[in-house]
This record gives C-alpha cells, sequence and structure tokens, in this order.
C-alpha cells in the first residue's frame, strides 16, 4: 500500500520530518517498507497485515499518524445527498450474502476530460494510473475512504442492474480487453443482456467511460470478501478493489466515499446529481465493549502506566474510553476496528502506540530458574568481547534445509511436521549453516575482511528427547592469516573470560581440514578448522572460510574467579625473529622453547608468513614478534638484545628449524 505525504496533510498537518514519521510508523507496527521523494511529495510504500484494513485508506492512515504523534483528528464527512430518487432503474441482489448493500448515484451532463494536476498527482503518487476526471474520481475517493467504486456509462446499461452469480460458460471482457469463461464461482454485475463487471474486482468493456461518456452510474457496494476472493482467483485477476474487498470494507463510510466521488464529478466534469437509488441494507455490526482492568495491563506488560495515559492513547485511536469500579476502564471499540476482541488486543494497541522502547528494562523473576538469567548475562558479556575485537554478530534463521544439512554430514535432523517451505523443513544442529550462507551473501557482493559471530540455539535429539542448547559461532575470511586469526580470538575470549585449562588438540573432522579441538578441562568445548574444498564447492563459496563453534554452556562452567593485578608502568619493546622449520614440527614446540628462555616476553604474534623458492623442501617460514617488559623497570637495548639472543640461539640448536 503506497500513500503520500501531501494527501496525508489534507486531513492532517504533518509536522516531523519523513524519516521521524518513518520510525513512529514502523514502531507502531505500520512497517514502513520503503519511502522516497516524489516531485516535491514524500511516498511511502507500507506493508498491511491482513487485520487492518482500515490502513487501506488515506483516512485510516491519517488516524494512525495522529495517534503516533498525540494529536487530535477530527473527520469531517461529506454531505450525503440521497435525493431525488432514482426511479428509471431498479437494482436487484439475488443473495444478500454475497452483496448485502448496494447504492447508485445517476449524473448527467458530464464533460469528460483530463483531471487536475493535483487530483493526478494524488492517485499516482499511490500507485494508482491517472486516465480521466471521472474514473479519477473514484480512484481518488476509494484511496482517502477505501471504499472501492465503479462508474458505468449509464446510456451502455440496458434495463434492471442485476447483483448475481456468472451461468457457466458466460463471457466476460474486461476493461483490460481480455476475455474470460465464468462460472457460478463468479460473482457479477449485470443488466437485462449482458454482463457488465465482475463484482468487486473490474467494470467491463462493454460499459466504460470514455470520452464519449455524457452520463454515470456510479455504483458503491458491500461484498462478501469471500464471494469476491473466489471470482478473482477463478478469473485469474487482482486489482486495487478486489485486494480491499477480500479484507472488507466499511460498512459506514460506503455513503461518504459514493457522495465523495459525486461531488468530485460535479466539481471536475460539471456534472448534475439526477437520481439515487440503494438495494439492501446496511450490515448491523454488534458495538463491541471491553472492560480492561489497570493491574493486569500493568502486569501483562511488566511496568507501571498511569490511567490518564492508558485513557489518552486509546482515545487517540478514536476508542471510547469510560471509567469503570476499581481501577478499570470500559472501552467501546470503533467500528472500523474488527480485529479488536479481547482484553489483551487493547493492552497491544495502548503499548504499540505509547512504544515498546519506552517500557522499564529489566531481567524476568525466573522462580527457580536463575541459571537462565545468568546465562543471559553471560552472553551479553561474550558480545561484547566479541565485538570489542572486530567482529560483527548476526542473526540467522534456525530452521534450516534437511537436504543441506545432510551434505554436512547431519541426518538425523528435528524435521517439522508441516514446514511452510521444503527449504525450511528442520530445526538446525549446527550454526554453520548460517555463517556459510552469510559468508557467502557478503562475498557475493564484494564485502572483503569477513568476521562474524553468532550466538544461537542448536537443536539435536538425545536418544528419545532433545536438546536445546546455546552456542557461539566464529566465521572469518580475510586475506591472509585467517587460520591464525582466528586461533588468537579464541585465545583472546579464553583469557579474557579466565578459562583456567585449555589447549588446542589436532583432531579430524567432516567438513574441515586443519582442524583443532578446543578443550577446557579435559572436555571438548568446540573446534575450529578451515572448511573442506568439497562443502565450500557444495555452497559455491568463492573464498576459503575459516570457523569455529562453542559449546557455551561449557564456557560459563568454566569460568574461573578473576584476580587483577596492575599493569606494567615501563615500556615494551619488540623484535623480530625469522624463522623456517619443518612442517611437521608443532607450532605450540616453538612457542615452548621461546617461552622458556623468555623471561620478559609479554607476548608474541606472528606478523608474516614466506612461501618462496629458496626454502629447503617440506619447510614453511614466518617471521616471530616477540615484546619484551619488565614490571620494574625500563628494560636497556644492551638487556633485551642479550635475551634475544639466547632466544635466537636456542632455536637454531634445535633439529629441524633454521634461522634466516
Amino acid at each position: 500500500m503506497r500513500f503520500s505525504l501531501n494527501f496525508i496533510n489534507e486531513f492532517l498537518k504533518v509536522t516531523v520530518p519523513p524519516q521521524s514519521l518513518v520510525s513512529l510508523l514502523t514502531m507502531a507496527g505500520m512497517e514502513v517498507e520503503h519511502f522516497e521523494e516524489c516531485d516535491g511529495d514524500w511516498v511511502f510504500d507500507i506493508e498491511v497485515t491482513s487485520n487492518r484494513y482500515d490502513w487501506l485508506s488515506m483516512i485510516g492512515i491519517t488516524r494512525e499518524i495522529a495517534a503516533c504523534l498525540h494529536k487530535p483528528f477530527t473527520l469531517k464527512y461529506p454531505v450525503v445527498t440521497k435525493k431525488p430518487l432514482l426511479g428509471t432503474r431498479r437494482v436487484v441482489i439475488q443473495d444478500l450474502n454475497d452483496c448485502p448493500l448496494y447504492v447508485g448515484r445517476a449524473l448527467r451532463s458530464l464533460t469528460v476530460k483530463e483531471s487536475p494536476a493535483y487530483v493526478r498527482e494524488r492517485i499516482t503518487h499511490c500507485g494508482i494510473n491517472a486516465i480521466n476526471n471521472i474514473v479519477d474520481s473514484t480512484n481518488y475517493s476509494m484511496l482517502v475512504w477505501g471504499n472501492p467504486l465503479h462508474a458505468f456509462d449509464e446510456d451502455k446499461i440496458e434495463g434492471t442492474i442485476y447483483v448475481r452469480r456468472a451461468a457457466a460458460g458466460e463471457v466476460f471482457i474486461g476493461i483490460d480487453e481480455q476475455e474470460r469463461l465464468l462460472s457460478p464461482e463468479n460473482l457479477v454485475i449485470a443488466d437485462e443482456k449482458k454482463i457488465i463487471a465482475l463484482a468487486g474486482v473490474m467494470g467491463a468493456k462493454n460499459t466504460e467511460v470514455d470520452n464519449s461518456t455524457k452520463n454515470v452510474f456510479l455504483e458503491a457496494a458491500i461484498f462478501s470478501p469471500l464471494a469476491v476472493r473466489r471470482s478473482r482467483r477463478c478469473a485469474g485477476l487482482d486489482t486495487d478493489s478486489s485486494y480491499r474487498f477480500e479484507r472488507k470494507v466499511s460498512a459506514d463510510y460506503l455513503e461518504y466515499a459514493s457522495s465523495t466521488a459525486a461531488q468530485m464529478m460535479q466539481e471536475l466534469a460539471a456534472g448534475l446529481m439526477s437520481g439515487y437509488t440503494c438495494a439492501g441494507q446496511k450490515p448491523r455490526v454488534a458495538q463491541k465493549k471491553i472492560t480492561v482492568s489497570l493491574a493486569a495491563l500493568n502486569s501483562y506488560l511488566g511496568d507501571t502506566f498511569p490511567k490518564e495515559k492508558v485513557r489518552q492513547v486509546l482515545t487517540g485511536l478514536d476508542f471510547k474510553v469510560e471509567n469503570a469500579p476499581g481501577q478499570n476502564l470500559r472501552i467501546t471499540v470503533p467500528s472500523f476496528r474488527l480485529d479488536v476482541e479481547r482484553e489483551v488486543d487493547v493492552y497491544e494497541e495502548f503499548i504499540r502506540i505509547y512504544g515498546y522502547d519506552k517500557i522499564t528494562c529489566c531481567l524476568p523473576f525466573l522462580l527457580g530458574q536463575p541459571y537462565l538469567v545468568s546465562t543471559f548475562r553471560f552472553k551479553n558479556e561474550l558480545r561484547h568481547f566479541l565485538s570489542t575485537v572486530g567482529l560483527k554478530e548476526i542473526i540467522t534463521f534456525s530452521i534450516e534445509a534437511d537436504k543441506e544439512l545432510s551434505v554436512l554430514g547431519y541426518h538425523d535432523v528435528i524435521k517439522l511436521t508441516n514446514p511452510l517451505r521444503g527449504q525450511e523443513n528442520a530445526l538446525r544442529p549446527t550454526l554453520l549453516t548460517g555463517a556459510i550462507k552469510s559468508v557467502r551473501y557478503n562475498v557475493n557482493r564484494a564485502q572483503e575482511n569477513i568476521r562474524f559471530f553468532e550466538l544461537a540455539n542448536v537443536y539435536q535429539r538425545v536418544d528419545t528427547d532433545y536438546r536445546e542448547a546455546p552456542a557461539l559461532s566464529i566465521a572469518v575470511s580475510i586475506e591472509k592469516e585467517s587460520l591464525p586469526y582466528l586461533k588468537r580470538v579464541i585465545e583472546e575470549l579464553l583469557q579474557h573470560l579466565n578459562v583456567s585449562s585449555w589447549a588446542f588438540v589436532e583432531t579430524k573432522l567432516p567438513n574441515f581440514t586443519n582442524a583443532l579441538s578446543i578443550v577446557i578441562d579435559k572436555k571438548e568445548a568446540g573446534f575450529l578448522g578451515v572448511l573442506d574444498q568439497a562443502v565450500k564447492k557444495e555452497f559455491e563459496l568463492k573464498k576459503d572460510f575459516m570457523y569455529a563453534q562453542l559449546d557455551v554452556e561449557c564456557l560459563q562452567s568454566s569460568l574461573c574467579e578473576r584476580h587483577y593485578q596492575p599493569f606494567s608502568a615501563y615500556p615494551a619493546t619488540s623484535r623480530d625473529i625469522s624463522i623456517a622449520f619443518k612442517k611437521d614440527i608443532k607450532f605450540r614446540e616453538i612457542e615452548r622453547m621461546v617461552k622458556e628462555k623468555g623471561e620478559y616476553i609479554v607476548d608474541m604474534r606472528i606478523v608474516n608468513t614466506y612461501e618462496g623458492k629458496d626454502l629447503p623442501q617440506g619447510y614453511q617460514a614466518f617471521t616471530l614478534r616477540l615484546f619484551y617488559q619488565s614490571d620494574e623497570k625500563t628494560l636497556t637495548s644492551g638487556e633485551v638484545d642479550t635475551l634475544h639472543s639466547q632466544i635466537r640461539s636456542t632455536l637454531a640448536q634445535a633439529q629441524g628449524v633454521i634461522l634466516r
């Protein structure tokens, strides 16, 4: 549904910038999918949920904007003229369930021409083509009130108008000039000899208003949503009119919509009102009254709201609010809000306008479940740390395709009984699939240096039961040294959490090469590795991808009490060692030899790697940067050089190690 700010300003002066209006409406539940400036106007494209048919009109949208801005909105109704009566044409409704009310107005001596610029702008900015001043008047009125209308060339109508079901095999040629064979599923408007409209969907070519039209019969009606839905599906059509009728239209606004269009035709086409007719009767809608307990509202929403604030917000939405015994309010629901039926519906109406973001933030009280609260805080600590070291959080779907999971070796997954889509039919047992898709999406859009993390639950079968557990995934795809970088991030995380005893252990894992298990207190807490080429090809990844997944519960249970110590007040200095060693030597052996001889070494990092022809066969090379620092004094260059020489000497004596 599209609407324009200039159109809304005809009913309510909007004083906030368009960007602020977008935020207000979206937070109130009217999601703005897109907005843009257009010829001095602002055009908004909103998602209208099926229960809010009132948002399919400028009146409904204006009422919502007024409530969000806390501004009064008084709707001005047009004068409804029902005289003179039209005695020359009858309207017959064969089934009041299909059409409970039909209103017709006849206008004569019209001049068909182009509409004024302001009318053309209003309807085109709302996504409807401008045709001429007669058709544009019906569309303009539909946009204002939400009630679709249709203008027939009255001189082409023969005799009585019937609202009936089509006979099998009857032919309908619409204003789109397409011929369609109808069936009794189709509700039609017909005269004595022919079908002149597919009711609530489209007019027929045989009574179309054109430049030669002088007299018009203006139709306004209430059609059954079910009848219109079936009819337009059978005919293979979808129009602005049927879209509204399928979601119900207001019988209260029917006469106003018809009168608005008739008055516009008189003004824009110099026409004269020549008659009014009506068949059926206005559907009766029982007025709904709901008693709302202020205490129950506060308990449900988890905050304390003053009675007057609740009254103010609901009154702004056109609810009638009266005091009831005790701390209660008696709410009368407006006739256009068919979706409000229960007390909780009133709670939602209040809080979406008041603002979900204004509810006081607090952790819920979970009786007997302190673990859940501590896990909540622990996850937030993980998020904070990982974001500070340069990772971006992603959120992926918890439902995946079982075919994709089987590619990764997950065959015994938890499947949904009635999935909406075949691509989303199983609960994820791993966060890997979401990470792969996120990396692929960004790589395909020329993004580089990807560093993602996700904190979410995974779902697994355990014998005859199920297990839902929180997990942490880290995905890295950067130009150089992705695996050392990922390993370093995990080391920093474990050090930050003060996990007492942990180690990386070489292992073999499906889907990964160069895999390491993350072991904490002799328990496996996770893994990291390089996604292997077969999986990379299967998921159409263009770059290498490093991945780690850790068990959050294991991390949390391994926390140790933190002890803080002051940092050194003396400067650190660094020295580099270029080293080559056989590929079967583990880096941790190099690390061990350095630390045994390095009295003042506080950190070491790989800053560069090298692969070249001058290396012996089976060797790998890198530059190791060592950082020296004392807690008691400033180390002199001589002291650092002596320590550094001792380390170089130790490494040079090791078998399979070459200093470069």
